[in-house]
């Protein structure tokens, strides 16, 4: 590999994409003795950080779909050139819970904006990168929603209609050949267990011992 390896996490709200992303960085840096660079969107660098927090929790005033697109966009932007890129660069792994498949899941499917031209902006924001993999973690959104309690952020308290087209959004996403769909009703440990299977299979796939 003349880089490192770049793993998202997706899914709804709930789904435990948080949890598998930590145990999973655990366990490369334990057993494969690789650098890891565990991250989040939005979020990851000083500024995708104050952006995250001004989406997240509203408390600047009232965000249309728009704007929530672009801010996300922008938290990209910063997180990819500042952190992301140099990380593969430098051979590192990078597990990130989340990336482009949560913008077009969610401010796509979710809000409904235009899907052709989101895929412009997430590709420009990326400056093209996409994850080598990605997992998506599926469960019923009243499922997973219901293991968030009652202390929910600004997207979190949107209607079940929402995260239902969100979850329609995740299932047409995950017809490329770099995602694989697991069922988060697994316990954690077997969940854990089938995604280290397949980040194996895709290390030795890219010649790497």
């Amino acid at each position: 590999m003349k880089r490192g390896l770049f793993i998202a996490f997706e899914g709804v709200e709930g789904v435990g994409k948080s949890t598998q992303a930590s145990l999973l960085a655990e366990r490369v840096r334990a057993e494969l003795q690789r650098e890891v660079v565990l991250t989040r969107e939005p979020g990851g660098t000083a500024l995708a950080e104050k952006l995250r927090q001004i989406v997240l929790s509203g408390a600047d005033g009232p965000i249309d779909d728009r704007t929530e697109a672009l801010i996300m966009a922008a938290a990209r932007a910063s997180h990819v050139s500042q952190l992301i890129f140099p990380s593969l660069k430098d051979g590192r792994f990078v597990i990130c819970d989340r990336f482009a498949g949560s913008y077009l899941a969610y401010q796509g499917f979710g809000r409904g904006l235009e899907l052709d031209v989101l895929k412009i902006v997430t590709h420009f924001s990326s400056y093209a990168i996409d994850p080598d993999m990605t997992f998506l973690l599926q469960l019923d959104p009243a499922a997973a929603m219901a293991r968030k309690g009652t202390s929910r952020d600004r997207i979190e308290i949107e209607t079940d209609e929402f995260f239902a087209r969100v979850a329609k959004g995740y299932e047409e996403l995950s017809f490329s050949d770099s995602w694989v769909t697991l069922d988060a009703s697994l316990s954690v440990e077997q969940l854990h267990e089938e995604i280290f299977a397949h980040v194996l299979r895709v290390i030795q796939n890219f010649g790497e011992k």
